[in-house]
């Protein structure tokens, strides 16, 4: 792992999906380090924009990994197996499919591509995490259903399941410019209630947007953040990047699913392939060994019961 860089104090990860840049785009309420909607996106050459990730402050993982020696190699040496209760919160309008009644297969299909992607069957390293379902729910309230910053709050107040170690989805109607959110591992305790992962529920598999953006991969994405990951183009070619060494550096997100993209001019192209991109669902399919291990750190440091 690369050495202490930055992380926001109330880090979040956005995922947009737009035809437009975003009206009126406003910070999230999130306090004093906060993440603000921002992207263009050209519909018409299939460019998607996913997380916009602002970070400050210190990176607190690395600090305590500093105290804590030793954590990092044992882990490498050998990944544990870690089985993450989801708590699954359906938002709806009304019953139907269409005002956002996800059906329960779906939802076990969603638990099915993060355990294939974290278990590493899609192609990529096995993190040693996997998912367990613990409920669903679902909730009724066209309000609700459109589910936007100002009512996050009052939302998770409502419906969050568990402490730090139970990762709780929320699935709603985000607009058309938003796939989704999360929040950093280092940062559970200082967001609280609010801790957890917010996606489209066009998003999980068979949610009609096709192989480019319902493949369940909008989850794997956010997990991730949830987990500690920051994207593989944080940072761009300098400094220290996303943190993780096995990530080559890349210049700025990759779209759709292109192929040889390299940006930077360090050795490896760009890995438009790791889950940590904005690149198509259909085109990600890895995390990298390091990455495993800092989850499995994050893991230790700040959601283990």
């Amino acid at each position: 792992m690369r050495p202490a860089r930055v992380a926001a104090l109330f880090a979040v990860g956005l995922i947009v999906l737009f035809a437009a840049p975003v009206a009126g785009a406003q910070p999230l309420d999130r306090g004093p380090a906060c993440l603000q909607r921002s992207g263009h996106v050209a519909r018409a050459s299939g460019h998607q924009t996913r997380d916009v990730v602002t970070l400050n402050g210190p990176d607190r993982l690395s600090r305590w990994l500093s105290r804590h020696p030793g954590v990092e190699a044992r882990t490498a040496a050998a990944i544990t197996p870690i089985t993450i209760p989801v708590a699954f919160h359906v938002i709806r309008a009304d019953l139907t499919a269409a005002a956002g009644n996800v059906s329960g297969r779906q939802i076990r299909r969603q638990i099915s591509v993060l355990n294939a992607s974290y278990g590493g069957s899609t192609g990529g390293a096995d993190t040693g995490f996997q998912f367990s379902l613990l409920s669903i729910d679902r909730t009724t309230n066209a309000s609700w259903f459109k589910l936007n910053s100002g009512k996050e709050r009052k939302v998770k107040a409502a419906l969050k399941v568990g402490g730090p170690e139970t990762l709780n989805i929320y699935s709603a109607d985000l607009g058309r410019s938003l796939l989704g959110w999360a929040y950093l591992a280092q940062d559970a305790d200082a967001v609280g209630i609010l801790d957890g992962v917010v996606v489209h529920y066009k998003s999980l598999p068979g949610g009609g947007w096709g192989p480019d953006y319902s493949g369940g991969d909008t989850t794997t994405h956010e997990v991730g953040h949830w987990l500690d990951l920051l994207h593989t183009f944080d940072g761009g070619c300098n400094g220290d990047g996303d943190l993780i060494d096995d990530t080559p550096a890349e210049a700025s997100p990759a779209y759709e699913c292109p192929t040889g993209r390299d940006t930077c001019a360090a050795a490896g192209v760009d890995p438009i392939t790791n889950f940590m991109d904005y690149t198509f669902d259909s085109c990600m399919f890895r995390f990298s060994p390091d990455q495993a291990v800092r989850m499995q750190s994050a893991w230790q440091a700040y959601r283990a019961p």
